[in-house]
Parts: structure tokens; C-alpha cells; sequence
């Protein structure tokens, strides 16, 4: 299963979706289009990304009638993104990128009456500090790079390593 897990890294990367749907999966691009080749990789490995994503689902196959339920905003479909998201914020949080108090650490303006700098992390002394409504790009571009560290150290996006999953 490297090569779907290969794949779902890459578009992770690119903001992309894939879901499964029955024995089809439905693939939606993201903020970034989704190049030609990377489609036809998602098509040759198509049974091995249905497998994949069954196991990141918590074992369960989504077949027939349990697919028309299955859309973006149902409780099935938001667990299996937190499910897959989950190695990534765990990442994050454990690689933080802490920033002196008195600027956003993304676009670097200093703190106003207006614009508040606000410490985001989980422990003291590794905040970020970020404008509320700068914490989402800030956020956005540090997932790849956790995407890329988890994919360097060969763990799956289950956290498994992948000799331990392929068995």
C-alpha cells in the first residue's frame, strides 16, 4: 500500500480529496488543480487507494446504500478527515515554530489596537504568535513540510510504519 499512501501524500499536499464510493472513488481538487499525471496515478493504483483509505476509515468499506450519506458534511465523512489529518496536527504541535510576542509571525506586522497578536501552541514558550486572521495561511503553510517529515521518516498518515502496515 506505499503506492496509495504515496499518493494520498501528494495530494495532500495539494489540497486535493479523495473518497471512496463503493468500488469508485471521487477525487476533488483543492485550492490547487490537479496535474494530468497525478490523475492517471490515482486510476493505475485505484484498488490499492480503495483498500488504503478503507483501513484509514477504521476498517470500514463504505458500499451501496451507506454512500449516499457519505458527503462532506456527514459525521462519517468528517471523522475519516480528522482520521487522516490527525498524524499531521500531531506533527505540528509536537515541531512547533515559536515567534517573539511582539509581531505576527506571518506577515510579520506588529500588534495594534485593532490587530491583536495572539500566542497559539500548546506549550508555554513555544507560541506562535499570529494575528487571528492570519493563523489559517500561517497553518495551511506549515502542512506540507509536516506532510513531507512524516513521509521522510516512513510513517503512514496512520502513524504506523509502513513495513509494520504492508505486512
Amino acid at each position: 500500500m506505499s503506492t496509495a499512501r504515496d499518493l494520498l501524500a501528494d495530494l495532500e499536499l495539494i489540497g486535493a480529496m479523495l473518497e471512496p464510493a463503493g468500488d469508485r472513488l471521487i477525487l476533488r481538487a483543492g485550492p490547487t488543480a490537479i496535474p494530468g499525471a497525478l490523475v492517471r496515478r490515482v486510476r493505475d493504483a485505484k484498488a490499492d487507494l480503495l483498500a488504503t483509505l478503507a483501513v484509514y476509515a477504521g476498517g470500514v468499506v463504505l458500499r451501496g446504500d451507506e454512500d449516499r450519506e457519505h458527503s462532506g458534511n456527514s459525521p462519517r465523512y468528517q471523522a475519516k478527515k480528522r482520521t487522516l489529518e490527525s498524524p499531521v496536527v500531531e506533527w505540528l504541535n509536537q515541531h512547533p515554530a515559536p515567534s517573539t510576542p511582539e509581531r505576527c509571525a506571518w506577515c510579520c506586522r506588529p500588534e495594534s489596537p485593532s490587530a491583536v497578536v495572539l500566542p497559539f501552541g500548546t506549550e508555554p514558550g513555544t507560541h506562535a504568535w499570529l494575528h487571528a486572521e492570519c493563523w489559517r495561511a500561517w497553518h495551511e503553510a506549515r502542512r506540507p513540510g509536516a506532510i513531507a517529515a512524516l513521509r521522510a521518516t516512513d510513517l503512514t498518515l496512520d502513524g504506523k510504519l509502513s513495513n509494520e502496515h504492508d505486512r
